[in-house]
């Protein structure tokens, strides 16, 4: 029973007493009024606390109106999920106060220094991604007669990597290899019998270091088109991605492990190798699918994806029988670009002649600190030329959980570690 469900139960019992009286044409006794009296008193205690609670929903609630119609991204980046990155930084307070001083745009030489503006979280920053759904990411299992009429975008290696958070820098096991020694043991039959010994499997393991980093890029601006939030809004949604994919994507896959930078896959301890020969496409192809058994050959082992340079993807869709006739889609069709029933994911950051595959859950973006846009004019000879350079950032530690279910395979020398 709720306060005021109890407040009204009071308020009838007491109404009871007094109509029980009146109708038996006599006056309260005085036990009938000391009830009376005790119950309203507590009636009134009632009535104070619903009135307190009320006003504390009530203030909570214009909080909560007052969170909803303010311009700050800072405050409001999870509540803004729908609105798309550009747009959120063009609503932050630090933009809005830039563009009342500057109704009519920035003259030239006018210092501009827009702060930093945290515009969403890297949960914000992948909202629109497309993550495998199946081993074939989203592909029809059976051929059917018929047009496939399904858009699929293009996949990234950002798409089928793992992401979470992370509260700062720390130490964890990586699983290099795994030695499964699991059988089935008899009964012993003397104190000496070496037979009934129980198995043991073995883990090669490191200690690594998940460092939380900055992946920064910048652009210029005209300081015409920074006033012009719309406009500015649009290109930035645009930008913004595809500047900050790159160096992710870079240093995921090829960073050094020093000079302020994270250690990429390839240059990881731990990742399986596979050297093939030959310089057609049909030896990559070959050796894809001896990479695949590498992976699968492991309990629990599994190839979500094979990353190429688009140098061989072109390759591989060009290939033909001693008939002319295109082993895949060939230019007239349109379908899912797989290899061995993988999706294929291109990529320029690795080279012509290699690829990787694996289990690439295994690779994890943890986020620290998220997106934020800073923009300013102190730069170069920038306050002179009307322009701006504006900054994204976002700070995060990659993880590389289990090396050994990635396979770098290649031609000729081995790149990375």
């Amino acid at each position: 029973m709720n306060l005021k469900e109890q407040l009204l139960a009071l308020q009838k019992a007491m109404q009871a007493t007094i109509d029980g009286a009146k109708a038996a044409g006599r006056d309260l006794t005085t036990e009938e009024a000391s009830d009376i009296e005790a119950k309203g008193a507590e009636a009134l205690e009632l009535k104070n606390r619903i009135e307190s609670i009320a006003k504390s929903e009530k203030a909570l609630q214009d909080i909560v109106e007052f969170g909803k119609s303010d311009n700050s991204a800072e405050k409001g980046a999870d509540d803004l999920s729908e609105v798309p990155l550009g747009e959120r930084f063009m609503k932050s307070a630090p933009y809005q106060t830039f563009r009342k001083e500057n109704p009519s745009g920035v003259g030239q030489g006018t210092p501009i220094n827009i702060g930093s503006v945290r515009i969403g979280s890297m949960k914000d920053f992948f909202a629109n991604r497309k993550a495998l759904t199946s081993p074939q990411a989203r592909i029809q299992n059976i051929r059917v007669p018929m047009v496939d009429q399904v858009e699929r975008p293009n996949l990234t290696l950002l798409d089928v990597i793992s992401r979470g958070e992370t509260a700062g820098n720390f130490e964890y096991v990586q699983v290099t290899a795994v030695t499964r020694n699991a059988k089935i043991v008899p009964e012993a039959t003397s104190g000496t019998d070496n037979a009934a010994l129980k198995p043991v499997s073995e883990l090669s393991t490191e200690l690594a270091d998940a460092k939380v980093y900055t992946y920064a890029d910048g652009y210029d601006v005209t300081n015409q088109l920074l006033a012009d939030a719309p406009a500015f809004g649009t290109y930035m949604n645009s930008e913004l991605k595809y500047s900050l994919d790159s160096v992710i994507e870079d240093k995921l896959l090829n960073g050094s492990g020093a000079s302020g930078e994270p250690k990429g896959i390839l240059n990881t301890t731990g990742i399986q190798d596979l050297e093939f020969t030959g310089t057609g496409a049909i030896d990559l192809v070959k050796a894809v699918r001896r990479s695949i058994t590498k992976v699968t050959r492991l309990n629990g082992g599994r190839v979500d994806a094979i990353l190429l340079n688009p140098e061989d993807e072109e390759e591989i869709d060009l290939m033909q029988d001693a008939e002319g006739r295109f082993f895949g889609q060939g230019p007239f069709s349109i379908g899912p670009g797989t290899l061995w029933g993988r999706p294929r994911i291109l990529s320029e950051r690795i080279d012509p002649g290699t690829f990787l595959l694996g289990d690439f859950k295994q690779v994890a973006l943890l986020d620290r600190e998220g997106l934020s846009i800073m923009a300013f004019n102190q730069h170069k000879d920038y306050a002179q030329r009307n322009m701006t350079y504006v900054r994204a950032e976002l700070r995060a530690a990659q993880v590389i959980w289990k090396p050994s279910r990635l396979v770098f395979g290649h031609r000729g020398t081995v790149q990375g570690g």
